[in-house]
């Protein structure tokens, strides 16, 4: 086992919480774990074009792992970027728009959404953050499926349609519900650990040399994936069952904590 360690970082609830700042212990942790000799990366459900520089890449990161695990790269250059297949758009898009679906499609420089469907969206703070980060880069979809280059799906279902939904993704997709209508829809065989998983690969890390640190139900199979696996003090039940430690909440120096933990901060 090396002594340079990799540690992924989720961003939403982890490293910061939508219209508050990052703590400052988690801006001093990970620069102190990067002097230390580790690498640091974001891993994130966000595609690429929606992780901002300002709060997040300027703490300064080694690589950012996007889309639950459809997108790397590292020091400025890309890794991989996939996209879904063009028969599996083709598949799962009439049933969205059919059962009134809000749905933006998430792709790597642009994000797409439903001019049907987008007013459905209830108090969503995501869609209100990409208004204003990427307006440039938030567009209708075409009428073209052929021209959509996206990774994944986010939705929020009319709640008597939920099944419905949840059923026809089945086929094509890994359904992560965050509630019991609005969540991501990811084509099968991607998640964030698929994702370090590969990272890991192409740059030679040994998996005994991985950390992950996360909150969510998108952050379960990287949790259980790497050596060891952080959840936030503020993480939900699913988060908390698949890692090895529980830290603080965010707000409360977890990050820190949870690097001290594990000594790679002294």
């Amino acid at each position: 086992m090396n002594e340079r360690k990799a540690v992924f970082f989720d961003v939403d609830g982890t490293l910061f919480k939508q219209g508050k700042n990052v703590p400052k212990s988690t801006i001093r942790a990970i620069a102190k774990i990067r002097e230390n000799g580790h690498l640091a990366f974001v891993c994130t459900g966000r595609s690429r074009v929606m992780v901002p520089k300002t709060p997040i890449l300027d703490i300064g990161f080694d690589g950012v792992v996007a889309a639950c695990g459809m997108y790397a790269d590292y020091q400025g250059k890309l890794l991989f970027a996939e996209e879904m297949r063009q028969e599996v758009l083709d598949d799962i898009l009439p049933v969205l728009q059919r059962t009134e679906t809000m749905y933006i499609l998430e792709g790597t420089e642009y994000i797409y959404y439903d001019e049907n469907t987008i007013g459905n969206a209830i108090d969503d703070w995501y869609i209100d953050a990409i208004r204003t980060m990427i307006p440039g880069h938030f567009i209708p979809v075409p009428k073209d499926s052929c021209k959509i280059r996206a990774s994944k799906v986010s939705i929020q279902v009319p709640p008597q349609r939920a099944h419905e939904v949840i059923e026809a993704a089945k086929k094509n997709f890994q359904i992560l519900l965050h509630y019991d209508n609005i969540g991501e829809i990811v084509p099968k065989g991607y998640t964030k650990a698929s994702g370090i998983r590969r990272v890991c690969e192409l740059l030679g890390i040994d998996r005994a040399d991985t950390i992950a640190v996360g909150d969510s139900i998108n952050d379960v199979e990287m949790l259980k994936h790497v050596q060891h696996g952080i959840a936030m003090g503020n993480g939900t039940k699913a988060a908390k069952e698949a890692a090895d430690y529980i830290t603080a909440p965010l707000h409360e120096d977890g990050i820190y904590k949870g690097l001290e933990h594990f000594g790679l901060i002294s």
